[in-house]
């Protein structure tokens, strides 16, 4: 296997959501409950179109990023676990014919609701409770995000697969 240069987008995509949700975001003055999760939204641009094993397995890569850039508050593995299962979710969602652009948006609602009930299982565990507000904060400023960067991630995606780019 000869690595692509959407696969080098990709890697990139991740690592700069990751540090911008962790670091930047934060310091200029967003609100940690409504940092919405960009790497999420890479997750689920790249296995809606490429299938559930392919989700499963950017997710697993994106959650031990996440977990890598500090501040880490789940145990170690969960969080990638949970984004694999969500990249898996989001995968179920191909279609090979043209599909709509509402698609991955609802791809991105479900595997969010995933990535959510995995936190929350987390938050639970660890610190003995939940601020659902929060959580679902989140999960609003996610899919916000997600109505003008996921279409932007799958145009960008099909355009260098047809260039034979990816």
């Amino acid at each position: 296997m000869r690595p692509s240069l959407l696969g080098l987008l990709r890697v990139v995509y991740v690592v700069t959501a990751a540090l911008l949700m962790t670091t930047v975001l934060p310091r200029l003055g967003v609100p940690v409950p409504f940092v919405p999760d960009l790497v999420l939204i890479g997750v689920v641009s790249s296995a809606v179109l490429r299938g559930p094993v392919h989700g499963a397995l950017v997710g697993l890569a994106a959650g031990w990023v996440l977990e890598l850039v500090p501040p880490v508050g789940a145990p170690m593995g969960l969080l990638a676990l949970t984004l694999m299962l969500a990249g898996a979710v989001a995968g179920s969602f191909r279609r090979t014919s043209a599909g709509s652009w509402l698609r991955p948006l609802v791809a991105l609602v479900v595997a969010g609701v995933l990535v959510l009930t995995g936190r929350a299982a987390s938050a639970v565990l660890a610190e003995g409770g939940l601020d659902l507000t929060a959580a679902l904060a989140t999960l609003t400023a996610t899919i916000g995000a997600g109505l003008i960067v996921l279409p932007v991630l799958v145009a960008v995606d099909r355009a260098l697969v047809r260039r034979r780019l990816g």
